[in-house]
């Protein structure tokens, strides 16, 4: 096992070149840069002012010798200064991390731990009217932006009830508030954030492990406990629920990079001060030090979420074991 997670480490590093190499063509190569950004609203400053700020950049060199000072600095974890401030690029990015894990691990959890007693259910009771409500809401989960519910439940909850904050982590009056108002102020604010991020993974989760616990269900070993008389639950949950779990955790693990993803539009939605709410500001402003620091940090995140669920195969079947 440790030879594989080595062997895994290593492959990372071309695929994380090779995503690297992606975004900074791709970057450079949009429409606008930093300069235009700056001095965009101030007609007055001409061609000259705008030739020296891509000499300050280093804008004025050939791409792939932008792209090769770039990788020296990562090799030493300097990630530059963003040209919007001069801040250090990682110190920004270390800022909004915790806030991003934070609602990435919440609603990944809030997927597993809901979808899959959802979809047990939905196979234990097949077409019944559990099952078929639950199916109702596959195909709405399936079906419906996100980002419009995200809205929708903004104006109900936020504006219209006055229940739930719809913006930022915590309340203006957070450092004045006990330690448990501070943890409620803070739950508050998670929950609308939390619930838009894991809606879709709840629909497509829940549906594909009901399949998955179906076609377990019909396999011969069943059979064969059920007529030795082992009680239904323990053929469910000892012998069914076991094996029908690893495609389950395949596509958790897959659920992640959707989830970084999505954050570029969740966070943004919620001012949520996370590391997509800086990657989306990054790229308005063609901050290109920042827009690669987010693109490499959510790579490798989406990477090491796939390398867990490749590993959590040996934890749920005993079977597997890699070479």
């Amino acid at each position: 096992m440790l030879e594989y997670i080595v062997r895994r480490l290593l492959f990372m590093i071309p695929l994380l070149l090779g995503i690297t190499i992606i975004t900074f063509v791709v970057v450079h190569l949009s429409p606008g840069g930093p300069a235009d950004m700056l001095i965009g609203l101030t007609p007055k400053v001409g061609a000259e002012a705008k030739a020296r700020l891509h000499s300050l950049y280093g804008l004025d060199k050939p791409i792939h010798v932008q792209y090769w000072a770039w990788v020296k600095r990562i090799v030493r974890f300097d990630f530059g200064e963003s040209f919007k401030d001069g801040r250090s690029v990682i110190t920004k990015i270390l800022e909004r991390l915790p806030a991003t894990l934070l609602l990435n691990i919440l609603s990944l959890l809030l997927i597993f731990f809901v979808s899959l007693p959802i979809g047990i259910m939905s196979a234990v009771k097949q077409d019944s009217f559990f099952d078929k409500g639950m199916t109702l809401f596959v195909f709405l989960g399936f079906s419906v932006p996100t980002f419009w519910l995200a809205l929708l439940l903004m104006l109900l909850f936020g504006v219209g009830l006055g229940w739930l904050p719809i913006s930022g982590i915590h309340s203006v009056n957070f450092p004045f508030l006990s330690f448990l108002g501070k943890i409620w102020d803070l739950i508050k604010h998670l929950i609308l954030p939390v619930f838009i991020s894991a809606f879709g993974g709840l629909a497509y989760l829940s549906r594909y492990s009901r399949a998955s616990l179906l076609e377990v269900l019909r396999q011969d070993y069943i059979r064969t406990a059920r007529a030795k008389g082992v009680p239904e639950k323990d053929v469910i949950y000892k012998h069914g629920l076991r094996n029908a779990l690893i495609p389950i955790v395949t596509l958790l693990g897959l659920s992640l990079p959707g989830l970084i993803g999505g954050g570029f539009i969740f966070e943004t939605i919620f001012a949520w001060p996370g590391m997509g709410r800086l990657g989306y500001q990054a790229v308005m402003s063609r901050d290109y030090p920042v827009v690669m620091g987010v693109g490499v940090i959510a790579a490798f995140l989406t990477l090491l979420g796939n390398l867990i669920a490749d590993i959590t195969y040996a934890l749920v079947d005993p079977r597997i074991r890699y070479r």
